[in-house]
């Protein structure tokens, strides 16, 4: 399989150290991809409240990890097939 396409991005470096602090046995890429995963987990939690503000907040709450859990088997495959 193919390997994922790449960006090349420009971070601030003392917030690149601060981030490899937290985990240094993650590689950078690792760092920046579960950010981005927490992120969109958090942008999909917040459409989710607002499209269904009268719903129960446990159906919410179950979306939102239902699709974080989707782009983390996404990204492991991904990553897999990288090799």
């Amino acid at each position: 399989m193919a390997a994922s396409p790449t960006t090349t991005v420009e971070i601030d470096s003392g917030l690149l150290a601060q981030l490899r602090q937290r985990d240094p046995r993650k590689s950078d890429r690792e760092m920046l991809e579960d950010l981005a995963v927490i992120a969109v987990g958090d942008e999909t939690l917040r459409a989710l409240q607002e499209r269904n503000a009268d719903a129960d907040e446990d159906e919410v709450m179950a979306e939102a990890v239902k699709a974080v859990r989707e782009v983390r088997r996404e990204m492991a495959g991904e990553r897999r097939a990288s090799g």
